[in-house]
């Protein structure tokens, strides 16, 4: 559950306060992270860097190299639950590194940015007749996280339009030194798992992504983005913090997880001011002024009891940091 975790809770920031004038971006240093994440929960990063140029990422990677900080990539912050302590290291969003929309033709694809927001996306889809991409509806977060988890809905999953994608890679072998940053990937050559890509290496950061689409009528796309929505609206709690499904569906139980935990009678269960929602037991919200260890605290009891009484094993969806 737990992602780079440092390796020590105290780390040297003086590398990145030195060349803080050469960052374009953002760069920060004991920055609070429960801002940055939907679960509006975290104690602060020792280095949070919010990178705008190629240049920015370039610093960072030599910052990475010469002091072997332990670091996190994040974008939109939707599936993050950060400890309550903080993360001890350097957390890199990287949410308005590449916001480009660009229509290829021969054959007819999408060329978009991996900080563009999923919703900003799908608003222009419904504008510009782009079908295809309606899968995406309701899912939160920025594409590159898409790609990343290989995220989906009852219409699709990620794997299933993805055409290309760009990385730009942070963390380089000693052999990869004088050798170029930048990965690319064709549709042949990317792996996927349920809620998870498995063709990335440790340290890329996805730049760019093209997509397979059609031209489809505007209302048509609207009509089935409208539709979802209102559905989500009704079936899921949108009006309390959350990371949205916390457990994958343990498909080798042939059932759902929020049917899991309803047969553990959790549903609307409580610790602190996290809660299993009533609305949808697969989501735990925030009440308002959750903690990120009563979340853990209530994702370990399911998964305890699923597998002492029910032998079922619930795995995350949601991504510790700490």
């Amino acid at each position: 559950m737990k992602a780079s975790p440092a390796k020590s809770p105290t780390v040297d920031v003086s590398w990145f306060k030195k060349h803080a004038h050469e960052f374009a971006g953002q760069l920060l240093f004991q920055e609070p992270l429960a801002k940055y994440t939907y679960y509006q929960i975290g104690g602060p990063a020792a280095v949070f860097a919010a990178p705008r140029t190629r240049e920015d990422l370039e610093l960072l990677r030599e910052g990475m190299e010469k002091t072997q900080i332990p670091y996190f990539i994040m974008g939109q912050g939707s599936n993050l639950l950060v400890a309550d302590e903080g993360y001890p290291g350097l957390i890199i969003r990287a949410n308005r590194i590449n916001t480009e929309i660009i229509e290829l033709d021969s054959p007819l694809r999408l060329k978009v940015g991996a900080s563009v927001a999923v919703s900003s996306l799908l608003r222009k889809a419904c504008q510009e007749g782009w079908g295809g991409l309606e899968f995406l509806t309701g899912i939160p977060g920025s594409i590159g996280g898409v790609v990343k988890m290989n995220a989906g809905t009852h219409l699709g999953e990620a794997q299933s339009k993805i055409y290309r994608v760009e990385a730009f890679l942070l963390e380089r072998s000693s052999q990869e030194q004088a050798g170029s940053s930048d990965l690319v990937f064709q549709k042949d050559q990317m792996k996927f798992q349920y809620r998870k890509s498995l063709f990335l290496p440790e340290g890329a950061l996805i730049w760019s992504t093209e997509w397979e689409i059609e031209k489809s009528d505007p209302g048509r796309i609207k009509s089935i983005v409208d539709e979802t929505l209102k559905r989500r609206k009704a079936t899921q709690p949108v009006d309390y913090p959350s990371c949205g499904s916390v457990f994958k569906n343990p498909k080798s139980a042939g059932l759902h997880a929020w049917q899991v935990v309803d047969q553990l009678g959790l549903r609307g269960y409580q610790i602190g001011q996290a809660q299993f929602a009533e609305k949808h037991s697969n989501f735990i919200i925030n009440l308002g002024g959750a903690k990120a260890s009563d979340v853990l605290a209530l994702i370990q009891l399911a998964q305890t009891r699923a597998r002492d009484e029910l032998g079922i094993q619930l795995e995350e969806e949601v991504i510790f940091l700490s």
